[in-house]
């Protein structure tokens, strides 16, 4: 049971590593699209943003 505890601790630990990796390279990789077109990103976000809003008003709504 220890034995098996621990490989599981292992393979977490390793696949934990991983996860982290390819947070930073996807970090990188949009900095980088940020820093290549910072106004259409801004537009992305801008629109991003009112959709949440209307989503999270229209829930608002029905509970009222």
């Amino acid at each position: 049971m220890a034995e098996k505890t621990r490989m599981t601790i292992e393979e977490l630990q390793k696949r934990l590593g991983d996860l982290k990796e390819y947070a930073e390279r996807s970090r990188a990789e949009l900095e980088g699209m940020i820093k290549k077109r910072p106004v259409e990103s801004a537009g992305v976000v801008f629109i991003a943003g009112i959709v949440v809003g209307i989503l999270i008003g229209s829930s608002v709504a029905r509970r009222s």
